[in-house]
């Protein structure tokens, strides 16, 4: 009675077949269904064969259905690929981005919807600290607009004071909430950075619950925080065009980027000693700009004479700003006759 791989015994036709060889056979194809134990689906000898792609009914795999044992957070998408995947394929838009906030309790600094961590001069997050806050606290953004088909929240890691535990409601009025999401940090599983809500929700309000902080600070910090949804598609991260004119985002507010603006002009200077008629000094009054992003350019025909009767020469005039409103020309003092003919270009930057 030879015996196979997965333990059952194959019987020749001389072989005398009793109750103990049914038993035992029976048994061991009993150990391949039963429990955990037995029935792989590896392709080694004694299991199954592997399951391959044809094998999987359409929505079968779904993320609750993932053993979390099996799944470690480098490999499952929430951790790393889906979030990138929402903001590079620009398949869902960031619609906190640099929205509003309030918070019921704890440290707020700068605006903890800005789409990045910062750390230095505009911190920009929401801390809870164990010591002075006691949970639940609450942070709720003001989107703005209702938002239809939100998909879930993401945050940026800050100061590994990460939540142990927090939920996410909605609402359309700030009176009225649904609840989108709950998350529970068990043992030493990896914050992760993107949580999809249980189905698509519609809402102009999101507020986001602390239960928990984190075990090893006490404390938790909530920077970068989005909430994605697929009726906003991102175009740009941190850019904008604001009434023509492109601006970015550094965290601190909106910043201008390229040109803003360009005035021009003609003006002309003229003086004579023997009579002292004109001036060596002409002030010409422009649009207000920032001196610190503004540069001057000129051209001139400047003529003059260092004393009467000498040779005619290429007059020097220079050119500045004398506050944030005024062009100042001037010929080099000392000439005894000078006229110049000026153009002149003012450029500031955003």
């Amino acid at each position: 009675m030879p015996k196979l791989p997965t333990g059952l015994k194959t019987f020749e036709p001389s072989d005398t077949v009793r109750r103990i060889a049914q038993n035992e056979n029976i048994e061991a194809t009993d150990a391949l269904f039963h429990g955990t134990s037995g029935h792989h689906h590896t392709g080694k000898a004694g299991d199954a064969p592997q399951i391959r792609s044809e094998g999987i009914a359409g929505g079968a795999v779904t993320t609750d259905k993932i053993a979390a044992v099996a799944v470690t957070g480098d490999k499952v998408a929430r951790y790393t690929l889906c979030r990138r995947h929402l903001k590079s394929g620009r398949i869902s838009g960031n619609i906190a981005k640099y929205k509003q906030v309030t918070v019921t309790a704890g440290q707020l600094s700068g605006l903890p919807t800005v789409p990045y961590f910062q750390s230095g001069l505009n911190d920009n997050f929401w801390a809870l600290y164990s010591a002075y806050n006691p949970f639940p606290q609450s942070m709720t953004v003001a989107l703005g607009a209702e938002y239809a088909d939100m998909e879930g929240v993401s945050f940026e890691k800050g100061w590994n004071s990460d939540p142990k535990g927090f939920y996410v409601d909605v609402s359309s009025d700030n009176v009225n909430w649904r609840r989108a999401y709950s998350y529970t940090r068990s043992g030493s599983e990896e914050f992760p950075r993107y949580h999809p809500f249980d189905q698509a929700m519609n809402g102009s309000y999101v507020r986001l619950t602390v239960t928990a902080p984190n075990d090893q600070t006490g404390n938790a910090i909530i920077a970068g925080f989005g909430v994605y949804s697929r009726a906003s598609q991102e175009s740009s991260p941190d850019f904008r065009l604001e009434k023509g004119l492109l601006q970015y985002h550094d965290g601190s507010g909106w910043k201008g980027v390229g040109i803003k603006s360009v005035q021009r002009g003609a003006t002309s200077i003229s003086y004579f000693y023997p009579n002292g008629n004109g001036t060596l000094i002409r002030d010409v009054a422009i649009t207000a700009v920032n001196p610190q992003k503004t540069f001057v350019n000129i051209t001139t025909s400047g003529l003059s004479h260092w004393s009467q009767g000498s040779p005619l020469m290429d007059g020097s005039v220079c050119a500045r700003l004398v506050g944030n409103n005024v062009v100042r020309f001037n010929f080099m003092e000392g000439f005894y006759e000078a006229y110049a003919e000026i153009s002149w270009e003012v450029i500031e930057f955003a």
